[in-house]
């Protein structure tokens, strides 16, 4: 599973995979809630895992550890912009 890919979860919502990023050997995604073809102001973290070949895709509650992820993701973000800027 890689960035920029459409998801849609076991409740039928959609997601497209924004960003991905791993922190002690597990992979997390931060995705956008898409409503039909539109993004929506709805964002999530997974956590991705893979088992016996199926994937599943957990959303993260750990404060913690979300604000951790999702300052990687925000400097990864802004590091493109430098380099599209360089």
């Amino acid at each position: 599973m890689e960035k920029d890919t459409l998801i849609t979860l076991d409740d039928n919502s959609m997601y497209v995979l924004l960003e991905d990023t791993i922190i002690d050997d597990k992979k997390y995604f931060y995705a956008v809630k898409m409503e039909e073809e539109n993004p929506t102001n709805e964002y999530e973290v997974f956590e991705y895992e893979e088992e016996d070949g199926e994937i599943y895709l957990t959303p993260l509650d750990e404060s913690e550890l979300k604000e951790s992820i999702l300052l990687d993701f925000t400097t990864k973000y802004i590091n493109s912009i430098i380099e599209e800027e360089e």
